[in-house]
C-alpha cells in the first residue's frame, strides 16, 4: 500500500489532523521538523504530510524503506507508552491510552522538581486547562464532566494556547521547550524518535480530546 492511501486510511491520525486547527498544526509541525532526517519543514500544515511524517517516525527506519511507508498511529501510541512507562490496554480506547501517556509524562517532570516547583507547575496547569475550557465554551455541566475524563491532554492543549506566558515561567517554560525539542533532556526524551513520537502524541492525543469534548458539548446544547 502507498505512503498516502496507508495515511488515509489511518483513522486514529489523519481524520484528526485534518480536524486539527491552525496553531495546533504549527506546533506538531514544530516537532516533527525538528528531527534532522524529516522530509517536512515547520511551515508545514498539511493534515496528510503531517500524517506520513509522523508514520514515518514511528517505524525502524530500514523497514520504512521496505514497505515504503512508515507504521499506523496505533502502534506509535503503544510503543511511547512502554517508553514512558504508562500501563496501559493495548486494546482499549486510544483516546485513554493517549491521556494515560500525558498523566505519565507529566508526573515524571514533576518527579524532577523540588516542592516548590511542583506547586507552580501545577499553578501553570490548573491554568491551561480552565483556558482551554474557555476557549472550547464549555458552559453547560455535562461538557465540562467530559472535559475531566481528559485533564492532562486538554492542560497540554492550553500550553499550546498559552506559549508565550507559559514560556516566560521557568518551570513550565521547561516543560513547554521539551514538547517542542528545544530541551528533551528535561523529560529524558531518549533517541530522536522518541524526541518527535512522545510530544506529538501528546499533541494528537490533546487534538482529539478537544474535538471529542466539542463534539459532546454540541450534542448536548441540541
Amino acid at each position: 500500500m502507498k505512503s498516502i492511501d496507508f495515511a488515509r486510511n489511518d483513522k486514529d491520525l489523519y481524520p484528526i489532523l485534518l480536524q486539527a486547527n491552525h496553531d495546533e498544526k504549527v506546533f506538531l509541525a514544530e516537532i516533527i521538523a525538528g528531527k534532522h532526517s524529516s522530509s517536512i519543514d515547520r511551515h508545514e500544515r498539511d493534515a496528510l504530510k503531517l500524517t506520513i511524517e509522523l508514520q514515518s517516525m514511528g517505524g525502524d527506519s530500514l523497514m520504512n524503506l521496505f514497505r515504503r511507508r512508515g507504521v499506523y498511529y496505533k502502534e506509535i501510541v503503544l510503543d511511547v507508552a512502554g517508553k514512558v512507562g504508562a500501563k496501559v490496554d493495548s486494546q482499549g480506547d486510544i483516546m485513554k491510552i493517549e491521556e494515560l501517556i500525558a498523566e505519565r509524562v507529566i508526573e515524571g517532570y514533576k518527579e524532577k522538581l523540588s516542592e516548590k516547583e511542583r506547586d507552580e507547575f501545577e499553578m501553570v496547569l490548573r491554568e491551561s486547562l480552565e483556558d482551554r475550557k474557555l476557549a472550547m465554551d464549555a458552559k453547560n455541566a455535562a461538557a465540562r464532566s467530559l472535559m475531566g475524563m481528559t485533564p492532562a491532554l486538554l492542560a497540554i492543549g492550553g500550553f499550546m494556547l498559552r506559549r508565550g506566558a507559559v514560556a516566560a515561567i521557568p518551570v513550565a517554560g521547561q516543560f513547554l521547550g521539551a514538547l517542542t525539542g528545544v530541551a528533551s533532556v528535561v523529560l529524558a526524551f531518549t533517541g530522536t524518535a522518541y524526541s518527535v513520537t512522545i510530544p506529538s502524541v501528546l499533541i494528537v492525543g490533546s487534538i482529539r480530546s478537544r474535538l471529542e469534548a466539542e463534539k459532546f458539548a454540541a450534542q448536548v446544547e441540541l
